[in-house]
């Protein structure tokens, strides 16, 4: 009897050693898929020149041509607003993002909010999802460039009762609130108070910044001088890191996943090696913070890169939006019978 116990002990021993083998390689087969799939969502990281996915627009009332022996000045309404002076400005091509895995999971998280939008463009003579090209935040007010020509946009987004003037080719509608609104052929300005508008106007009209499109890349464009993200409560880290800057420009390209660049000036007299150090000990100390079995994680953890261009700080991060709400625990009433 004790021999065939040892036998069988010694058999049971033998087939594990043999399973070991074959269970490493299959576990780490699974592990190198799960980052295949999770690259494959990455796109590419933002570049000057780089192609932006959208739809053709006309974006300004065509203008009458130039005598032949002037060249054509080049004007883009919407790069001159986000390009004027200030802080803050940020550009989104709503057209490119329109078609990506991303904005179909927020479709599907909130499907009211994407009907209510429906209807308030159907009240504004315009599809939203069709009509609308690019957004523009500034501290300001907005501004919107899409296929408006001709239709009233602008006086339906005033209300009824505004007060209407004509400034530099534009209609202005000043609502009984205080808000104006104003249409320039395919764009659309709104500011918070009756006066602003002339201002956007302005600015929107004011030449275009030469080399304007080698700046403005990437479907996501913002420029700040971080004053919100000094928070009082931020990781030391990265309270540190951003004490030596005094100002940062990201752009990021979206798909599955989001490519994000970061571009930063260092405060006069900060060393930008020392805050490229900096910046590299804060990304490792969020990568050793990820699970190991969070494989995906990982995999777009180590796409992360810092360098020095110049006397610029540059940092490459790759960030899981198509987990962003199971990993964040945001509502997705749609996907979930209405919980939030």
């Amino acid at each position: 009897m004790k021999r065939r116990r040892d036998l069988r002990l010694l058999l049971a021993a033998l087939l594990l050693l043999l399973l070991m083998p074959a269970w490493l390689f299959w576990s780490s087969r699974s592990a190198q898929k799960r980052r295949e799939v999770a690259l494959s969502g990455v796109p590419r990281f933002p570049a000057p020149n780089q192609p932006v996915r959208r739809k053709p627009f006309p974006l300004s009332r065509p203008s009458p041509p130039p005598p032949p022996a002037t060249p054509a000045l080049r004007h883009d309404a919407i790069e001159s607003l986000v390009l004027s002076p200030g802080s803050g400005a940020m550009l989104i091509h709503l057209n490119a993002l329109f078609n990506t895995p991303l904005f179909d999971k927020l479709r599907e998280c909130e499907p009211d909010v994407f009907s209510t939008l429906a209807q308030m463009g159907g009240e504004l003579g315009i599809d939203v999802m069709r009509d609308v090209d690019r957004l523009v935040t500034l501290p300001g007010g907005e501004a919107i460039s899409g296929f408006f020509e001709g239709k009233p946009v602008a006086e339906r987004m005033a209300g009824d009762g505004a007060q209407h003037e004509q400034y530099r080719g534009a209609d202005i509608f000043a609502s009984s609130n205080g808000r104006c609104t104003a249409q320039l052929g395919n764009l659309i300005l709104r500011s918070g108070y009756a006066g602003d508008c002339r201002d956007l106007i302005d600015r929107a009209l004011s030449p275009t910044p030469k080399g304007a499109q080698e700046q403005l890349y990437g479907d996501v464009y913002f420029r700040s001088d971080l004053a919100p993200f000094r928070a009082e409560n931020a990781p030391p880290q990265l309270r540190a890191l951003l004490d030596g800057l005094q100002g940062a420009t990201l752009r990021a390209n979206v798909w599955d996943e989001v490519a994000v660049e970061l571009s930063a000036d260092p405060q006069p007299g900060r060393s930008v090696q020392d805050l490229a150090q900096m910046a590299r000990a804060a990304i490792a100390l969020a990568k050793g913070q990820i699970d190991e079995d969070e494989v995906e994680l990982q995999a777009l953890a180590d796409l992360a890169s810092v360098s020095v261009r110049g006397d610029k700080l540059q940092i490459e991060l790759a960030l899981p939006a198509r987990d962003l709400f199971d990993r964040l625990h945001l509502p997705c009433p749609g996907r979930d019978g209405g919980q939030r």
